[in-house]
């Protein structure tokens, strides 16, 4: 078999590449370059004693599988086991935690060719978890990026390097139409042309066209380099958790099949001194899945468990922890942002395709009301743009201002009654099946019935949802709610305007109502391509005001998931990208 005969040849040629021991100085860490992303800020230094054991549970393992880590279950496990060129660091500082620094990398990219080339240098204290603790290469670095389009289900992240990396497309296209018994020989026998690899300890990535958030992209858990060995497993499967091979801090150990759970301890061939990411703080974990929510909290409550990695917590018991200020509850500083995306194509197409129609949709929404029923200030805060507070180019813009955020149902009616083609009394809303859904749905039907206006709800369960909000030709509804969550924060305009506005988006989409705006699209490479800060932030405000104005997407409130941990725990920091809890920065009491 090709993949085991060049297995062989990779273990024999990585002997000779010192042992894992090595610290991360000398030149070795010397950055390329003088360009100013990513920070070097340091990490907030814990407050507590490292080791003993952290205690884990969730509803579903993670397959441990970086490419198709999206969701803060799955970054939280890759958080432990992989590592990327650029990470984000752990730090309650949100001008720290959202800004990527070295990982692998040994420091800030070389950029050339007028932002075209990036060339990023690897650490040579790196190590895989392996008998001869083999070297990290860059050629592990590009099978990462190669294996993330293997059928049939390519990685869900792959849109972002898609639309910035020179043939990566072209690529996947091929691998698709590869037959899945061939393509982990596709995958290593055959190179993307936009990632060039200059030597074992070197990689240079083409660009498309000049951004100015690549380095983001390559803290994507997408990013992590991958092992030969990995090739064997389907991606994101049972079989590629049972034999993962270890890149970060932890590493499995035991059998599933003689004790419950899964168990991670220290892993022997990473080196504190070569990563400044991840503090390792705890000396062993245990995962515990297959738990409902109801079981976890309680869990959580009676210090049986330290971390959930799923959201468990009720409005009602975060609503009581927050009043009773307990230290056991954490909110994030962002959140997912929940709005309405409009149809042009629905059942009142006619009306809403008419801009001036749909600027009045915002006055039917009470922003205000509704961040009080998702729990108020502590949990969900009225929005009013489509960028978080923490992104460059937010602004506080308020197109359809009112009073105290409430609305103008007199506005809305008048001018949905006014319509060309006749009165607009009743709009569909598609949402999902999710009980925090349903109450938003209820909510907003409240709302528009202030103006007269019947909602309609129209429920769709998982995939049939995500099905249904995604295509326009077959739209059956007139409003979508819509979660958007940024797949990284800080220079992020593009995870909240790519998926909603481009047409070549590979990957999921949060809903596409059909708006089409030519102006929107030049907006958004502007932005992207600006290459002073003073342009990039001028690019995403016009991008956002154009969008949000045009009311083709109506922003309704930030919501912040509330994070319960044990009171076992002394040292407690949520990485945004993450979205919840480092889990290598957790540390211990006496419990």
């Amino acid at each position: 078999m090709v993949i085991t005969a060049v297995l062989a040849l990779v273990t024999t040629a990585a002997c000779g590449g010192g042992s894992g021991s090595g610290g991360g100085s000398g030149s070795d860490d010397a950055p390329i370059s003088a360009t100013p992303t990513p920070s070097t800020a340091a990490t907030t230094a814990p407050v507590a004693k490292p080791g003993g054991t952290l205690r884990l549970v969730t509803g579903q393992m993670p397959s441990g599988d970086p490419g198709w880590a999206a969701t803060p279950a799955e970054q939280a496990v890759a958080r432990l086991v992989t590592r990327q060129l650029y990470s984000y660091p752990s730090d309650v500082d949100l001008s720290r935690s959202t800004i990527p620094r070295p990982d692998l990398a040994v420091g800030a990219p070389m950029v050339t060719e007028n932002g075209l080339v990036y060339t990023v240098r690897l650490r040579a204290a790196a190590r895989w978890d392996t008998p001869n603790q083999r070297r990290i290469t860059a050629n592990d670095v590009a099978r990462g990026f190669k294996r993330l389009c293997t059928p049939p289900d390519p990685s869900p992240l792959r849109g972002y390097f898609a639309a910035t990396i020179v043939g990566f497309r072209q690529f996947c296209d091929e691998l698709a139409a590869t037959p899945i018994a061939d393509a982990a020989a596709f995958v290593e026998s055959n190179t993307i042309e936009g990632v060039e690899i200059v030597g074992d300890d070197t990689v240079a990535f083409h660009l498309l066209t000049p951004v100015n958030d690549f380095v983001d992209v390559l803290a994507l858990p997408a990013a992590s380099p991958v092992p030969l060995e990995a090739l064997s497993y389907p991606p994101n499967s049972p079989d590629y958790l049972h034999n993962l091979i270890s890149a970060g801090p932890y590493r499995f150990t035991g059998s599933q099949d003689t004790t419950p759970g899964y168990r991670l301890a220290r892993n022997p061939s990473w080196n504190a001194s070569s990563d400044g990411i991840r503090r390792a703080l705890v000396d062993h974990i245990t995962i515990i899945d297959g738990q409902s929510s109801e079981t976890m909290l309680q869990e959580l409550e009676t210090g049986d468990a330290d971390l959930s990695l799923d959201p468990v917590l009720t409005t009602a018991r975060a609503e009581e922890l927050a009043k009773d200020k307990d230290d056991r509850l954490a909110i994030d500083g962002v959140g997912t942002t929940l709005a309405l995306t409009v149809g042009l194509d629905g059942p009142s197409a006619a009306a809403l395709r008419e801009q001036s129609i749909r600027q009045a949709l915002p006055y039917c929404v009470d922003r205000a009301g509704l961040a009080d029923a998702l729990g108020g200030p502590e949990f969900a805060t009225a929005a009013t743009g489509l960028l978080q507070e923490p992104m460059t180019g937010y602004t506080a813009l308020d197109p359809f201002p009112s009073a105290d955020g409430s609305g103008d149902p007199q506005r809305c009616r008048q001018a949905l009654r006014t319509t060309p083609g006749g009165p607009v009394t009743a709009l569909s809303l598609l949402t999902s099946d999710s009980p925090a859904d349903a109450a938003v749905a209820e909510a907003l039907r409240t709302s528009f019935a202030r103006a007269g206006i019947r909602l309609d709800i129209r429920i769709r369960t998982g995939d049939r949802y995500a099905a249904a909000a995604v295509a326009p030709r077959v739209q059956f509804w007139d409003l979508a709610l819509t979660r958007i969550t940024p797949a990284w924060y800080g220079d992020a305009g593009r995870t909240v305007f790519q998926p909603l506005l481009d047409e070549t988006w590979v990957g999921p989409r949060p809903a596409d109502g059909g708006y089409r705006e030519l102006a929107a699209g030049r907006q958004l490479d502007a932005a992207l391509r600006a290459n002073s800060e003073t342009d990039e932030v001028a690019g995403w405000e016009q991008l956002e005001q154009t969008v949000v104005a045009s009311a083709a997407v109506i922003p309704l409130a930030v919501v912040h998931t509330p994070v319960m941990h044990s009171a076992n725990v002394t040292t407690f920091a949520i990485v945004p990208s993450v979205g919840t809890a480092d889990p290598t920065a957790i540390s211990l009491g006496s419990g």
